[in-house]
């Protein structure tokens, strides 16, 4: 069992200070801030404007903060100016007191063009920017945490499977670094996992992964929430993510399960693990479904051991 405490975070648009949920950074105090689009930083506006949320995040009283890098536009293994947009937001994430940044590898493939996609020759190249960007960094405090993504997108039209399976972070690890880990994202595991079982039992396979299995790179950072839909080459369905545990498609229990799995694993940063609530909201600026995750969570005995659920007074 991980040394490190965990406690709860909460995302939000960090170009919109509305979403900033007061009572949670108050009371139980984690952050994380994301940038959705590229696009939208890029002119000094915006830096300055996402620079000033993040100060405000820490004004509140947050007792912990961290940031996520955009996905959309955002391709900063072959774009040298999105990889300077890297550099500079990881450079504020540490002049802002954030522990550290979520990075996906942001390698879209279109569902025609997969067959052929060169996988291999793909993660290397992104290994390799990783490399550079933790020399860059230099004796910074922040972490990067290397997301897992699913086995395809949410519509079943495009892939970013560099990072899948556990064993996909091996050239990560073999980096040597201590400021490269994995953010291990439970609800995306959760729906690989699901696919990839489902498709073996259908063919008669023993399953090809175990639903707690977990990367050999350090997990330092975790975001948690449910999925419902399965997305798949020529099906009309889709996987809605951020579903909170209840009312997901995977067993809760399961779900707890990979959580307790990731937290037993995880190092943690400044004595203490994050884990992420990745929960959808009709209303962003007034969470309902996140409050219920945590309901769920504190009343899970496994999950209440590992996680500071503790409320504070003060809030």
């Amino acid at each position: 069992m991980s040394g490190a405490r965990a406690t709860l975070r909460l995302t939000f648009d960090g170009l919109r200070r509305g979403q900033i949920d007061t009572r949670w950074a108050r009371e139980l105090g984690g952050l994380e801030a994301y940038v959705f689009d590229g696009d939208d930083i890029a002119d000094e506006d915006q830096w300055r404007t996402l620079g000033e949320n993040l100060r405000h995040a820490s004004d509140l009283g947050a007792r912990a903060l961290t940031l996520h890098f955009p996905t959309e536009n955002a391709d900063w293994v072959a774009d040298r100016a999105v990889y300077d947009r890297l550099r500079r937001f990881c450079d504020l994430a540490a002049e802002t007191g954030a522990r550290g940044v979520v990075l996906h590898a942001n390698q879209f493939v279109s569902l025609a063009d997969w067959p052929t996609f060169d996988l291999p020759t793909t993660r290397a190249g992104v290994v390799d920017r990783v490399a550079e960007l933790d020399e860059y960094l230099g004796d910074s405090p922040i972490w990067i945490g290397i997301e897992n993504l699913p086995v395809i997108g949410a519509q079943g039209i495009d892939f970013d499977s560099v990072f899948v399976r556990p064993a996909d972070f091996d050239p990560l690890a073999e980096l040597g670094s201590d400021r490269v880990g994995v953010t291990w994202d439970v609800c995306h595991w959760a729906v690989t996992y699901s696919t990839l079982t489902a498709m073996a039992r259908l063919e008669q396979r023993p399953d090809p992964v175990s639903a707690f299995e977990l990367p050999a790179l350090p997990v330092k950072h975790v975001h948690f929430a449910s999925f419902s839909g399965h997305a798949m080459p020529t099906w009309p369905d889709q996987c809605l993510e951020g579903v909170p545990p209840l009312a997901g498609d995977i067993s809760p229990d399961l779900l707890a399960g990979m959580l307790a799995a990731a937290l037993d694993a995880a190092t943690g940063d400044g004595g203490e693990t994050g884990v992420v609530f990745e929960v959808q909201e009709s209303d962003y600026e007034s969470r309902k479904n996140c409050w219920a995750t945590y309901d769920w969570l504190a009343s899970v005995p496994e999950l209440a051991a590992r996680v500071d659920c503790t409320r504070r007074a003060d809030g």
